[in-house]
């Protein structure tokens, strides 16, 4: 009985994400990998948003009712889904077989799926055998759904001070008492279905989020042009990280879900930016809305995705060169300007400690390209830039709008590092991993669009 109520938790939750992504993403020639990959990372985004509109309704905690309203907000989809169809379906196009090329790259392919199979595998295993984890897992996340869970109600949690001025008297406190509610409400629910708190299962939802981010990026990969291996050389690539998996396999932060989240939304600008795919827009809104739904940094990553469509909306080269400058000169003017008691995304200057910390460039670089987090992810990226540079600098317009807002968000991650007191975190190895990881899903898919680029006849 005791699975059957997490399969129902976990199933229904992801079956309404993806009549969700059904609806919106049209039958286009990838669309089983893109509404797979975009209704499960939604799904992670979604639920939490419908447990908040039953307590908002004055439903209160519970397991039932929230999977009633899921149940009819499916049927409605399936029943639109339906409606839309045509009668007459059109004419299907002719594919070409699945491994034209001969047996090399069909074993190849083959290859690599078998190694992401064990590899989700195994990083199961890791989630259930596994409680959370800590730092911040058990400082900030799972406190809050451990107190939801307990006391059957949704009580606020607030700042130290505010909590000893109340005496403790209907209210709790952490580590940080005003980040988002996403990632907890999902450990709360996985209990509340459950009938208790397990410190392994709660974390069942990060392998949702580790599937529907490689299903997403191939998807996206293969619209993007990528043959079928390149897509899954890319996708292996990316769903191997070390970091990334040990982000899933001691699971309990949210940097994994802000990284799909920003990653899904800069891979539907670069499609939407191509044109003829209008309704990648909806989906660049709606990921980079829930990225404020994550974590508080989440804000700053969803405006970095304005230069990117800035320089979607112009298609020329010197508007790539004009966004990353304008970025750059506009962070230290409002680091400059912006009143230091004014507190944004929860944080304001004042907090931040302005100056420029010796040792961190050191510790970002000893992140990005010594210590083995990211592959060669970031060695890869230096070698292409050279070869872009050198050979063919025009296919830099092509993907001119993942670029721009990457750039954005470097500029950000670079000041954030270097001179706020966050500079310890790139010092001492420790938040400097967990906030690339929130970048490196799109970061990825740059270099997917840089390989592709230098891989054809005419640029894009």
């Amino acid at each position: 009985m005791e699975w059957l109520r997490l399969t129902l938790a976990l199933g229904l939750p992801a079956t309404l994400g993806l009549s969700l992504a059904a609806t919106w993403i049209p039958a286009a020639r990838r669309r089983a990998c893109l509404v797979a990959g975009y209704g499960l990372v939604m799904t992670l985004v979604l639920w939490p948003l419908v447990l908040r509109l039953c307590a908002a309704l004055g439903a209160g905690p519970g397991f039932h009712l929230p999977l009633v309203f899921a149940l009819l907000l499916i049927v409605g989809l399936q029943i639109r889904l339906w409606r839309s169809t045509p009668v007459t379906p059109a004419p299907r196009e002719v594919k070409p077989p699945l491994f034209a090329a001969g047996w090399l790259p069909r074993a190849l392919c083959l290859l690599l799926l078998a190694l992401l199979s064990l590899r989700l595998f195994s990083l199961a295993q890791e989630v259930l055998w596994r409680p959370v984890y800590p730092w911040d897992a058990t400082m900030h996340w799972a406190t809050k759904a451990r107190v939801w869970f307990e006391l059957q109600d949704f009580v606020p949690f607030v700042s130290n001070d505010e909590w000893l001025r109340r005496g403790g008297e209907g209210v709790f406190t952490d580590h940080h008492p005003g980040y988002p509610v996403t990632v907890p409400l999902w450990q709360y629910w996985v209990s509340t279905a459950l009938g208790r708190w397990d410190p392994a299962l709660i974390n069942l939802p990060w392998l949702l989020c580790y599937l529907g981010l490689g299903l997403a990026f191939m998807g996206q990969a293969r619209e993007a042009g990528a043959s079928r291996v390149e897509s899954l050389v890319f996708t292996t690539f990316l769903l191997t990280l070390p970091l990334l998996n040990t982000h899933v396999a001691l699971a309990g932060y949210a940097d994994l879900f802000l990284g799909a989240c920003y990653g899904l939304a800069l891979m539907a600008l670069h499609a939407a930016s191509r044109g003829g795919q209008r309704w990648q827009w909806l989906l660049v809104f709606l990921f980079a809305c829930a990225c404020p739904l994550i974590k508080n940094e989440g804000f700053f990553w969803m405006l970095t995705l304005l230069p990117g469509c800035w320089v979607a909306w112009r298609r020329d080269a010197t508007s790539i060169l004009l966004a990353i400058l304008g970025v750059a000169a506009a962070v230290p003017l409002v680091l400059w300007l912006f009143p230091a008691d004014v507190s944004v995304a929860g944080h304001s200057l004042n907090s931040l400690d302005l100056a420029y910390r010796p040792g961190s460039l050191e510790g970002i670089f000893t992140s990005l390209l010594v210590l083995d987090n990211w592959h060669l992810t970031f060695w890869y990226f230096c070698l292409l830039l050279v070869l872009v540079i050198w050979r063919r600098p025009g296919v830099l317009q092509a993907a001119g709008p993942v670029m721009a807002a990457l750039a954005a968000a470097g500029i950000l991650f670079l000041c954030l590092f270097t001179v706020t007191e966050y500079a310890v975190g790139a010092v001492r190895q420790t938040a400097v991993g967990r906030i690339t990881l929130q970048l490196v899903p799109g970061f990825l898919f740059l270099l997917l669009l840089l390989h592709l680029q230098l891989h054809r006849d005419e640029p894009a």
